[in-house]
């Protein structure tokens, strides 16, 4: 074998040698571990980086554990680590503490509005000794950040009213959850607030009469008018039309004024006098001289019932508006008058369903009385005895208007459809003996659930009755200036 041949077969073996070394290398490299330490203990999981920095895992589990133990970069470590969450979770977090952010000044603000005391990290409103739950706090100072510090122009704003009244109503209700939880509740499920504190809502009844097209005509009309054309009712009047159907008009389109020629004098002005053989003109008494009289021609075919208001006020007395519910068929249920039951036989639960109180709800409309008629209904937070998930329960309301079923949930949720003013003439009774009511109301609970009573005194509880009663002011100043 000559030099030459026995140097390329050294150079060869040099090769093979070259590769198996860079193969065990690699090897070697992907057995390397990208942490130092790995321990844990119950569910403490803890890791020691390459780089000496400690993380530290609780509660941990075995996945985790072996998705560490079998992590082949420092990334895949990271990923048990930092919790993954999808653009929902994400954006709540966002808005938690963006939430926070604003309760964090709002509550500064609040308290120089002189409605409310700061006591411990908690808000009050003065004079009340129950703290505001904090999605409440949260909407308040929402809205006082909208304004100026000291502005008097935010004890005008309806939402700011709405809400205060809300929570005072709810303080007077006996069952301490409620002032807790109906807020959240009605939130959560898309319920609307009223100027006077009240809440509207949706369920379903019985009809008791064949033919109430009429109630549905000026219950619908009434609401309509209120809640989105912001009009007066007074102003409109209902036809019943040649064709048995009803027609709103208001009160200026009911009649055409024009001129015409008078009839008397023929359109001249004067009137021809003949005394024997003396003839003159005199002036014509009809028309004043100018040959034209102002005419009003009924603009509509039909008899006219009356205005929207008196026939809404009135619906109580129609025999055609009977409903009742489903299940016990004992209920006298009319548009335009209170419902109610003894509140003592009412249930404090919080299931959706299968307990005793008049049902109510948002969303779920066809699962609310299993009637055949769904009604639109004003609720005072003072008599809510129950909140589920999505329904409620009360033992008293007032149905304002009927709605068609399929459109009912529509209709509550409308932008549009504004509630604010809906509940006038309900929130006027609820003042006669309010405060021997609430105290009343407090008696039957505290037999029933000695337990559950809270902190509100006999002074919170007046304090809270004649912050209310401003509310009846408001509404006799809006009746004088209607007048």
């Amino acid at each position: 074998m000559t030099n030459l041949e026995w140097y390329k077969q050294q150079l060869e073996r040099l090769k093979i040698q070259k590769k198996e070394l860079k193969r065990e290398m690699q090897l070697i490299e992907n057995t390397k571990k990208p942490y130092s330490k790995l321990k844990m203990v119950n569910d403490i999981l803890t890791v020691v980086l390459p780089n000496g920095e400690i993380m530290v895992k609780i509660p941990a589990t075995v996945e985790d554990f072996d998705m560490v133990k079998n992590a082949s970069t420092e990334k895949d470590i990271l990923d048990v680590f930092i919790e993954k969450k999808n653009s929902q979770e994400v954006n709540d977090e966002i808005r938690k503490h963006d939430a926070m952010l604003n309760i964090a000044k709002g509550i500064e603000f609040l308290e120089t509005t002189g409605d409310f005391d700061v006591k411990n990290g908690s808000v009050y409103l003065k004079g009340i000794n129950r703290s505001l739950p904090q999605l409440l706090v949260e909407k308040f100072a929402e809205i006082v950040l909208q304004y100026p510090e000291s502005s008097e122009e935010l004890k005008t704003d309806e939402r700011y009213l709405s809400l205060k009244r809300f929570f005072m109503w709810c303080c007077l209700n006996p069952r301490a959850e409620v002032a807790d939880s109906l807020y959240e509740f009605l939130v959560n499920n898309s319920f609307r607030i009223t100027r006077q504190g009240f809440f509207v809502a949706l369920r379903n009844v019985v009809t008791l009469h064949g033919s109430n097209e009429l109630v549905q005509f000026v219950s619908e009309a009434y609401t309509k008018i209120k809640a989105v054309w912001k009009k007066k009712p007074d102003d409109y009047h209902v036809i019943l039309q040649p064709d048995s159907n009803y027609k709103m008009m208001h009160s200026d389109d009911m009649f055409k004024h024009s001129e015409e020629d008078c009839e008397y004098c023929d359109g001249s002005g004067h009137i021809a006098c003949d005394d024997e053989d003396d003839l003159w003109y005199d002036t014509c008494d009809e028309c004043g001289g100018s040959g034209k009289v102002k005419v009003t021609k009924q603009n509509f075919e039909g008899k006219v019932l009356g205005s929207l208001t008196e026939l809404y006020l009135d619906l109580p007395n129609r025999h055609d508006n009977r409903f009742t519910d489903d299940w016990t068929k004992t209920f006298d249920i009319r548009i335009g008058r209170v419902v109610s039951m003894p509140m003592e036989e009412a249930n404090w639960s919080t299931q959706d369903c299968a307990a005793a109180g008049l049902h109510f709800t948002s969303n779920e409309i066809n699962y609310v009385g299993c009637g055949d008629q769904s009604v639109l209904m004003v609720i005072n937070p003072m008599k809510v005895v129950g909140i589920g998930r999505v329904k409620g329960r009360c033992y008293e309301y007032l149905p304002i208007m009927t709605v068609p079923r399929d459109e009912a949930t529509k209709i509550l949720h409308d932008l549009d459809f504004d509630t604010i003013d809906l509940d006038e003439q309900y929130v006027q009774h609820e003042f006669d003996e309010l405060e021997e009511k609430a105290r009343t109301n407090f008696s039957i609970e505290a037999k029933k659930h000695e337990f559950n009573i809270p902190s509100i005194s006999v002074i919170d509880v007046r304090n809270i009755v004649d912050n209310l009663k401003q509310i009846k002011d408001e509404l006799r100043e809006r009746i004088q200036q209607v007048i």
